[in-house]
């Protein structure tokens, strides 16, 4: 596979150019970034792809994600995928034509796409036991807990100043 690449804002060490970046390619990899990486057209072929039921395979390790991907036509070998953080930002390499011109193409959309999809689904499945639990926790441990974080985190101490605020002007 060759192997093409983008320079973004993650920056860090100098590493050797296959050796992924230690940081999490989810803080980095967002549909913005591939939209801007593919290309309008391109995008939105990565789109069908993963809407077809193309996508046959996705893994996430660190700092990357490898795939494969079902070709359209009959008779011919899948796609691999790799898409990785490198210092220099994304890198990414596919075994279609157009991947081996060093070019972000469908497929890698296709794989990033299904990645951030599962994503979204296991965060929400997280959200589902959350929504189930919460109401048996007594208000006193919740709101010592709320408060617990709301120290560590600033922007949940914010949101959490919000919402009592606009729970307090509603009544």
């Amino acid at each position: 596979m060759q192997r093409g690449s983008e320079h973004g804002s993650a920056r860090g060490p100098a590493r050797g150019p296959d050796r992924p970046v230690e940081r999490g390619i989810a803080n980095i990899l967002h549909r913005g970034t591939l939209a801007v990486m593919a290309g309008s057209r391109t995008f939105e072929r990565g789109e069908r792809c993963m809407a077809e039921g193309r996508v046959a395979q996705v893994t996430a390790g660190r700092g990357e994600l490898r795939g494969v991907v079902r070709p359209t036509e009959a008779g011919r070998a899948a796609y691999e995928v790799r898409v990785w953080v490198r210092a220099e930002g994304l890198a990414y390499e596919c075994s279609c034509p157009m991947g081996l011109e060093r070019r972000f193409c469908k497929h890698t959309v296709a794989i990033a796409l299904a990645h951030l999809e599962r994503e979204r689904a296991e965060a929400e499945r997280g959200l589902d036991v959350l929504r189930q639990a919460l109401p048996a926790v007594p208000p006193p441990a919740l709101v010592d807990g709320l408060l617990v974080l709301a120290r560590r985190d600033p922007e949940l101490a914010d949101e959490l100043r919000r919402l009592c605020l606009d729970t307090l002007a509603r009544t």
